[in-house]
Order: structure tokens, then C-alpha cells, then sequence
């Protein structure tokens, strides 16, 4: 019993040892992986989609973009936050961060801008529309595919306040090389979608 501390309080009375003992024996034979399956980091790779049935990730987009089990077990460890937070700035960014797209910047409230000189002529601001109140605007740090593109639409349809519309997804600011890695074969556009 050796393994087993009982609190001081307890230790001097014989018959809390005794059931220490009772116990230990009783739960020697346990296995413990049964009952720790919400340790992700420890569970076999074949029980993630289980899991996160059980946490109504399977039915999102977000399952489908989580491509390696790392990103899965992420998706699943933080799936409680992630409900708890929907409809909130954060909870963009950070299911962006958890699927492996980086950091993200999010532009919210694309109207009610005058032409004073605060903003640039950039395409990204709508001047004059009142009721582009709820659009925004994600920007990316890393260039995304047209399949991930439709994907993180419809995760964002999910994630972001009901009343919010996605203007585009961008990541212009990326450069895809001229190294054979991308090739012009659709897969990727040219940095917005």
C-alpha cells in the first residue's frame, strides 16, 4: 500500500488503511485506457473520429480540414472552448490557428468609412453602404487551396456570429513562387476567394 498516501488526518486509523488495500485490489485489474479515452494525446489514432463525433466535430467542415492527427487531437482538446465561444472574433482566429493556417487578421465593419484620408483605396473598405455593417474580411498568412477555400467558408458559416457575412478570404499578401510547388492547374488562385 506504499503507493497509496493517505491524507495525515487518516493515516493513524486502521480501518482507512484497510480499505486503501480493498481497493487496490479491487481496481489492480482495471484497465485504465478505457476510462482515460478523453486523454487525446493518448488515444489511438483509430478512436479520434469517435471522439469527435462525441463533440459534434464530424459534421463540421473543421473535421475536414484537420489533414494530419496532430491537428485532429487539437481540433478535439479545444472543441468545448471552441462551442462555448461561436460567434465571437476569437473563436475565428483561433479555429484558423488550430487547423494549421496561422495567425489571421480579421477585418469586421467594412462600412461607415469616410473618405478623409484614414483609409487606403484599397478594394478592401465599401464607402457609403450603411449596410455593410456585419461583412468581414479574413487575411491569411499562408496561401490556401480552392478545396480548403470552400471548407473554411462553410466552417466560417458555422463559427462566426449569424449575423456577420464573409466578404473574402485572403491571402494576396502571400506569394505563391514559381518553384513547381503550386502549379497552374486550379488547385489555387490568385490570393482571394
Amino acid at each position: 500500500m506504499a503507493e497509496q498516501q493517505l491524507p495525515p488526518a487518516l493515516a493513524g486509523d486502521e480501518r482507512f488503511a484497510q480499505l486503501c488495500e480493498l481497493l487496490a485490489e479491487t481496481y489492480a485489474d482495471l484497465d485504465i485506457g478505457a476510462i482515460a479515452v478523453y486523454l487525446v494525446d493518448h488515444v489511438k489514432a483509430s478512436l479520434l473520429p469517435t471522439l469527435a463525433e462525441q463533440f459534434s466535430l464530424l459534421d463540421e467542415a473543421a473535421w475536414l480540414l484537420a489533414e494530419s492527427e496532430y491537428t485532429s487531437r487539437n481540433l478535439i482538446k479545444n472543441a468545448v472552448t471552441l462551442h462555448r465561444y461561436k460567434g465571437t472574433p476569437w473563436a475565428i482566429r483561433e479555429v484558423i490557428r488550430l487547423l494549421g493556417f496561422g495567425e489571421v487578421t480579421l477585418q469586421e465593419g467594412l462600412a461607415g468609412h469616410t473618405r478623409n484620408g484614414s483609409i487606403s483605396h484599397d478594394g478592401n473598405q465599401v464607402h457609403g453602404d450603411p449596410g455593410s455593417w456585419p461583412i468581414y474580411r479574413v487575411f491569411l498568412q499562408r496561401a490556401i487551396t480552392n478545396d480548403q477555400a470552400v471548407l473554411l467558408r462553410s466552417l466560417l458559416l458555422t463559427i462566426a456570429p449569424a449575423r456577420c457575412r464573409l466578404a473574402s478570404l485572403d491571402y494576396q499578401a502571400v506569394a505563391i513562387r514559381h518553384n513547381s510547388v503550386a502549379s497552374r492547374d486550379g488547385q489555387y488562385n490568385y490570393g482571394s476567394s
